[in-house]
């Protein structure tokens, strides 16, 4: 039977969100209604509306209560805590081989709007919109989800901390330390200090990484990078970079990861490299580049590892994630602020520009 919900429904790329009654879809026997106790709010919420057919409703960074199962599920049951994480088919090549984070449908997953044979989940005013964002659309009271796409986590964890880490933290810690392997014999550029930037900070220092050096223009985030494991950070708005970072580093860094999308990180990345070195890049640049000519990199066999969250596997990872924020070895909390569901449009605000490192709404 199908479920009334309110959902934040953008109509507009870019434009504001409204709170409006919608309708979920019937459960498959594969998918669950999950009652939303709240949503991170992340760039990709914004960058890829793009990407859909508008009206949309968006919101990846889920963290709930399961209401109701449909007649094949087998991993959770109503009254379980679930977060919603990525999903993926589970049958392509590529997720057999293990790497489920590089499905080979994954754009259609992300970013199709409907399920991945192409059937709607949600209605508004009796017509099909576009749902199913990240399989979730949870900027919502209630999301239908496929059981593929939950972890189910305790009780007693806050919402807020739980609604940070499906994406961002999860995108930050894996990046530093399954995609790129960070250890400590290793130094650590780290480039941009919002959510996933400084969960790479608190992860490299987990890591052993000497030095950690942030770069970002926000000097409240340096501050704060400081203060979660950075050792070292750099103004991007008021210091010259490469010098800095070659003289910290001694000469250059073994890993540089990105996670600004600004291709002036690019151009900070290539040069202070060191021979062998790897840059680690989880968001698209704003232009076309390199870091100047393709010879920088060349002539040092540096190699470039594009990262799709983090390169784990969620019901692997998470739970990894949530032991170390039990152990305080990442204070997860020390970079969310919450806003009520209604105050969505504020909570994009505070994140656009800066205030909040990552916003969380509570539903």
């Amino acid at each position: 039977m199908a479920k009334q919900a309110t959902a934040a429904v953008v109509r507009e790329v870019g434009g504001p969100y409204t709170l409006e009654t919608v309708e979920l879809d019937d459960l498959r026997p594969d998918e669950v209604y999950v009652r939303l106790e709240a949503t991170g709010v992340c760039h990709t919420d914004a960058n890829m509306q793009v990407m859909v057919p508008m009206p949309a409703v968006v919101g990846h960074e889920g963290v709930g209560v399961v209401e109701e199962v449909g007649s094949a599920v087998d991993y959770v049951r109503p009254g379980d805590r679930v977060i919603l994480s990525w999903p993926a088919c589970g049958v392509c090549p590529t997720c057999l081989a293990g790497h489920r984070y590089i499905c080979d449908n994954a754009f259609r997953l992300l970013f199709g709007g409907k399920r991945l044979d192409g059937f709607p989940t949600i209605k508004l005013g009796g017509e099909w919109i576009s749902g199913a964002w990240f399989q979730q659309s949870s900027f919502a009271t209630y999301s239908l989800v496929p059981q593929d796409c939950l972890v189910k986590v305790d009780n007693d964890l806050p919402a807020e901390v739980l609604a940070a880490l499906p994406c961002g933290v999860m995108t930050g810690a894996g990046g530093i330390i399954s995609a790129l392997g960070v250890g400590p014999a290793d130094g650590v550029l780290i480039l941009g200090a919002g959510g996933v930037g400084q969960a790479a900070v608190m992860a490299a220092k987990m890591a052993g990484a000497y030095p950690i050096i942030a770069v970002a223009r926000n000097p409240k985030r340096l501050e704060l990078a400081l203060e979660l494991g950075a050792s070292h950070v750099v103004s991007a708005k008021t210091e010259e970079v490469v010098p800095r970072v070659m003289e910290i580093s001694g000469g250059g860094v073994r890993y540089a990861f990105d996670s600004s999308g600004a291709s002036a990180m690019w151009e900070v990345a290539a040069p202070t490299l060191l021979p062998g070195g790897v840059f680690g890049v989880c968001a698209a640049a704003d232009k076309e580049t390199l870091g100047g000519s393709p010879h920088i990199m060349l002539s040092k066999g540096n190699r470039i590892q594009f990262i799709m969250g983090g390169n784990v596997v969620p019901r692997v990872f998470i739970p990894k994630l949530i032991e170390w924020y039990r152990q305080g070895r990442l204070p997860v909390d020390r970079i969310v602020g919450t806003f009520p569901f209604a105050e969505i449009n504020e909570a994009f605000a505070a994140s656009s520009d800066g205030r909040v490192v990552k916003p969380v709404v509570t539903m």
